[in-house]
């Protein structure tokens, strides 16, 4: 399922539109960048899973660093943000393919809307964790095939092969090595401890799984994102002056037999169910875990806690309605997909994978080091300035303050645990 989580329709209907846009390697950017991911995830999921006492990364957090209102608390908050903008994506590939059946973007985005929440109401985390499954497959099967079809009906009908498309350049414009940053920098950096894929390290039987799980689901994605790619430059070969938005519906319902056109649709929405309802149940435990427990009732057994089901679903409504309105106010998918990610990864890339492994880091070090990324994240996100790039600069500030100020205070950290002591 950590491959499932991965594969949604922001990487999908998104990488499809960007291939038309900007060539065939730019629409697989999003599926590599994710692959790549799991493979580093590889790495410290196992040392992740031996902590025994660790369900989320907020978990390891307070683990690493003693229970902090603050830490726990931005960690939920950015990361509520940024799943609410994925989920977004998720109904924005929902309209745009919807429209290719004459369904209005609108009707589509708000139909959506309503199945995610009835989907995820209804199944828990054992639901997810079966038709996440099942979905995926439904994408590694499908997909392929719709990519070889097309590849035969471009071959047969304008002489270009896949083998053409799979020639042109990796970066085959000026912005390219740019755009491969947007998408590849935040799905490394600040994936490789999100809220979603933590819970299935955990879940593991030991860390051994955990790391083969990362490994498997980084070779599943990269080898998804490839199709992909070949089915972008099929739709730009097939609809050249097309908008981009629009070439996937053509391709579902102008250029695949009907029975292709059903298997392609199929896919879709299994790629955009599959994200949509894991997101779900991490937007859940991170309200009623992080915050209403962990936050706000920290003093108390989450068994105590009242009505944990009751704000879990309404989480799900809230988040799901979150995703609606971005959606019918956005149409950009990639730039959704990611654009929460320096203030995830910017801020806290440093004080959970170095607090990993330095021992050094200390509870001082983290918080400057939280606020030192986000700061530097709202800069550049607001527009007052802009970095060379959006997120490595904030984690690399964020490195600094984390490592300058945890030897600065490292008798202060002594002294206070020998007076706890």
């Amino acid at each position: 399922t950590i491959a499932a989580t991965h594969f949604g329709g922001g990487v999908f209907v998104g990488g499809i539109e960007w291939g038309v846009e900007k060539g065939v390697w730019p629409g697989a950017y999003a599926g590599i960048g994710l692959g790549l991911t799991c493979f580093i995830s590889a790495i410290i999921a196992g040392k992740f899973r031996e902590i025994a006492d660790g369900i989320t990364p907020p978990d390891f957090i307070e683990h690493r660093y003693g229970h902090s209102k603050f830490l726990r608390g931005y960690h939920a908050i950015v990361y509520i943000l940024g799943t609410v903008a994925i989920i977004a994506c998720q109904f924005m590939a929902f309209g745009s393919m919807a429209s290719a059946f004459g369904i209005s973007y609108k009707t589509a985005v708000l139909l959506g809307t309503v199945v995610v929440i009835i989907y995820t109401y209804m199944a828990g985390m054992w639901g997810v964790a079966i038709t996440d499954f099942i979905q995926l497959g439904m994408c590694i099967l499908f997909i392929p095939i719709i990519a070889v079809l097309g590849g035969q009906i471009i071959a047969a009908e304008h002489s270009v092969t896949i083998g053409d498309l799979l020639s042109q350049p990796f970066f085959p414009q000026a912005d390219s090595t740019s755009d491969f940053l947007y998408t590849t920098v935040p799905s490394v950096l600040g994936s490789i401890f999100a809220y979603e894929y933590f819970i299935r390290w955990q879940s593991s039987k030991n860390a051994k799984d955990a790391k083969n799980s990362c490994i498997y689901a980084g070779i599943i994605l990269i080898a998804l994102s490839i199709p992909i790619g070949i089915i972008s430059g099929i739709g730009k070969v097939m609809y050249p002056d097309t908008p981009a938005g629009d070439v996937l519906g053509k391709v579902i319902t102008s250029t695949l037999p009907g029975w292709a056109g059903v298997l392609f649709l199929a896919a879709v929405l299994s790629a955009i169910m599959s994200t949509a309802d894991s997101l779900m149940t991490s937007l859940g435990g991170m309200v009623t875990r992080d915050l209403y427990h962990k936050v706000f009732n920290h003093d108390k057994d989450f068994n105590e806690l009242k009505n944990v089901l009751l704000y879990t679903k309404l989480t799900a409504v809230i988040g799901s309605i979150g995703g609606c309105i971005v959606a019918l106010n956005f149409r950009s998918i990639l730039g959704a997909l990611f654009w929460m990610s320096p203030l995830q990864g910017g801020a806290l890339f440093a004080p959970v994978v170095i607090g990993l492994f330095w021992k050094g880091a200390n509870r001082y070090g983290a918080f400057a080091a939280v606020i030192t990324g986000g700061l530097m994240a709202l800069v550049d996100m607001s527009g007052l300035y802009t970095w060379p790039e959006r997120m490595l600069f904030p984690i690399l500030g964020s490195a600094i303050a984390l490592v300058v100020v945890s030897l600065v205070t490292k008798d202060m950290e002594q002294n206070k645990l020998e007076a706890v002591n």
